[in-house]
């Protein structure tokens, strides 16, 4: 148990620097009616999102929540939001900069003729040294569909890459189980689906996590502090 907390401890010195998403340009996750929460990671990477626009107007509203912060310090953060259909013919960028009271970007499409994919990319700063992004919001209104399949899935079951100990690529199964590629075998189990709030019994070790869109499993009482990051796909 030493040796975990020890772990951690080197993670949170190393590292000062509740919607699902994409990290994979290909396969965007869906968006779903109303706001969509995520969290901006410049050590993570860009998020893709989708929804369909029908015939008539739409809106696409983001809003920079929460800007990261260093030493409790808040950071001129910018993130860089990206519309375009899923055929890519054309593109619409505009940047998100934090601001004390919060900020807000939108984009307006009037008079849609046809049923169309649009693909949203919310990219984080380019900073690899110092974790940079922040807490966002996507709302789409007007003449929109949704396709929610893809987020009946519990947002856990993923790969992760292995913050503590030697675990390595660790993969979080949909019946329950956990499979590190060190061959380390456990088991996770949602306490507080609501909050994402996860038990997790891995090797030798029993702890809670919490799963935060955009970075991965981290610990609830210290949210900047990864135990296992999310892995592209």
């Amino acid at each position: 148990m030493k040796k975990y907390y020890a772990v951690l401890a080197a993670i949170f010195l190393t590292a000062i620097c509740v919607s699902a998403q994409s990290l994979k340009p290909d396969s965007p996750f869906p968006l779903k009616e109303g706001i969509n929460s995520a969290t901006s990671d410049s050590l993570v990477g860009t998020h893709y999102w989708y929804f369909y626009a029908a015939p008539g107007n739409s809106l696409v509203t983001v809003r920079l929540k929460q800007p990261t912060t260093l030493y409790g310090a808040q950071m001129k953060t910018a993130l860089t939001v990206t519309l375009t259909d899923a055929k890519k013919t054309w593109r619409s960028t505009k940047v998100l900069t934090a601001s004390p009271k919060g900020s807000e970007i939108t984009f307006a499409a009037d008079k849609v003729m046809k049923q169309q994919t649009i693909i949203i990319a919310v990219t984080p700063p380019n900073q690899n040294l110092i974790r940079m992004g922040g807490d966002y919001e996507i709302e789409v209104t007007g003449s929109v569909m949704f396709n929610g399949t893809a987020s009946e899935a519990d947002p856990v079951v993923r790969t992760y890459d292995s913050k503590m100990n030697s675990y390595g690529a660790t993969k979080f199964l949909a019946d329950g189980t956990i499979i590190a590629s060190d061959g380390t075998r456990g088991t996770w189990k949602s306490f507080d689906p609501e909050s994402r709030l996860y038990t997790v019994v891995i090797g030798a070790f029993s702890f809670s996590v919490q799963y935060r869109a955009g970075y991965g499993l981290v610990n609830p009482s210290e949210p900047n502090l990864i135990i296992f990051q999310e892995i592209r796909r």
